[in-house]
């Protein structure tokens, strides 16, 4: 396929049918996470120009190109943008009056309106609707801007935005691709492709190979993966790095008449539990302990907002009200002089107070009176303190893959979020501490999960600290 404009600056390209069919899209939401130096950012810059010099109905139409800060913003967008709009275009057709370099805005006829800005300060693309927008290296960008502050001011018909960038970790940026992968947000598209597959369009078979070989030559496999094919790696500061999903994740059958296991993480939003058991294992994955039981996750209670514990519990009960084992909790020591809302008592008074009429002992009776009582099946194992954090996630890590390759824990795929977060919760650089202020919805439920596992399955820990290589 080749492209054309009015411009010096438009350029002849060849294009995949990959890049082609972003180009044709008329998606809503265009989400394209490919690899670096293959058309992604000036096929959302010809779109841009494309869509604003397009005749509308609408007057005074508004479009916008981001990314995340201001400088960036300026370096990717502004010459290229001003070179690819023709005089004709412009509200005068005086580039020196149109353009503008104080604001970075050029005006076109119509009253139309292209500007450029940084997302560092999202006031800056607030107050008015918007017709058509980018967000380039939307990974980097804070995970409220999209829908906090841009999809509400795109509501005009026709209106659209391309959210474009190299893959950033399991962050928002895989979060929005993977809904959109999924069908769970209308009129949006993907797409996405390889440096293999595209770099020879441009720069020639034998350049493009040059180019890749140097690349594999100089980065290490994530960064290569990331950068050059387009792929959402695990970071690498991963805390729970024993896992990987294909050789954890397969369906895991529940016992009614097994114990379950129940953890909790206390908050708001969201609320949150993780539901286990530890069975034989009767699989095909040859990594799996057959020796002893393995820890069985086979369900996660996750309340997205306006959660607290009893609604949590609430839900616990009636998933597994029914449940004719024993129940043990596992929870945040913290939990006893704490609550999550205005409800009276801690969090573990909680628990106990909303779990123990089904699965606490009780009175049975009859018109003749008592008959007698049901043992208690609920427990109650909270330490008086939590452990120290590298303890409990050493663990997990333990308890998802040994030193020598055992594994010895099955997680169901339903088990979304806890999944996703063994993917993406990061330590902050540099420290050993859990970064909870990079992405705030990651490390609930996983943390949820270490607080059973060390209860019941801890490393022990020895009179040394081996510190990670870094």
């Amino acid at each position: 396929m080749t492209t054309s404009a009015p411009t010096n600056r438009w350029t002849a390209c060849n294009l995949d049918p990959r890049q082609a069919a972003f180009w044709q899209s008329t998606a809503t939401l265009n989400a394209v996470p490919a690899c670096r130096r293959s058309w992604k950012t000036e096929g959302a810059k010809r779109r841009l120009v494309r869509a604003a010099l397009t005749p509308s109905p609408h007057p005074n139409r508004r479009f916008f190109a981001c990314a995340p800060t201001h400088q960036q913003a300026r370096d990717i967008f502004w010459a290229d943008l001003c070179q690819m709009v023709p005089d004709w275009a412009l509200a005068t057709g005086n580039r020196d009056r149109d353009i503008r370099a104080s604001d970075l805005t050029v005006h076109l006829r119509d009253g139309g309106v292209l500007r450029v800005a940084g997302l560092d300060r999202a006031s800056r693309i607030e107050g008015g609707f918007w017709d058509g927008g980018i967000v380039d290296e939307f990974g980097d960008c804070r995970p409220d801007v999209l829908h906090e502050h841009i999809v509400p001011m795109m509501v005009r018909e026709g209106s659209y935005i391309d959210l474009i960038g190299s893959p950033s970790g399991r962050n928002h940026w895989y979060n929005l691709v993977e809904q959109i992968k999924s069908g769970d947000m209308p009129s949006s598209a993907h797409f996405t492709w390889k440096g293999s597959e595209v770099l020879h369009l441009y720069l020639g078979r034998e350049r493009a190979a040059e180019v890749l070989a140097q690349a594999r030559a100089t980065m290490d496999e994530d960064t290569y993966l990331q950068e050059w094919e387009g792929a959402f790696t695990s970071p690498r500061n991963q805390v729970y790095y024993a896992f990987r999903e294909s050789d954890h994740v397969e369906p895991c059958p529940y016992d009614p008449m097994a114990t379950l296991f129940v953890g909790f993480d206390f908050n708001v939003s969201p609320g949150v539990a993780i539901i286990c058991q530890e069975q034989p294992y009767r699989g095909t994955s040859p990594n799996v302990d057959r020796s002893e039981d393995v820890t069985m996750v086979i369900d996660e209670v996750w309340i997205e907002t306006n959660s607290n514990t009893q609604k949590v519990c609430e839900e616990i009960l009636r998933r597994y009200g029914g449940h004719e084992g024993e129940v043990w909790v596992y929870a945040d020591a913290s939990g006893g002089s704490g609550h999550t809302s205005q409800i009276s008592g801690s969090d573990l008074d909680l628990i106990e107070k909303v779990l123990s009429p089904t699965f606490g002992s009780r009175t049975i009776s009859d018109e003749g009176g008592t008959v007698g009582k049901t043992r208690n099946r609920l427990t109650m194992d909270i330490p008086r303190a939590n452990p120290p954090v590298r303890s409990r996630v050493n663990s997990v890590c333990a308890r998802l893959r040994a030193v020598d390759g055992t594994i010895r824990t099955r997680i169901d795929p339903k088990c979304k979020h806890l999944i996703r977060d063994l993917e993406g919760v990061q330590y902050r650089k540099g420290t050993n501490d859990i970064d909870k202020a990079g992405a705030p919805d990651l490390s609930h439920i996983s943390d949820a999960w270490g607080y059973l596992l060390h209860r019941r399955h801890p490393m022990m820990e020895r009179a040394w600290v081996v510190e990670q290589l870094c």
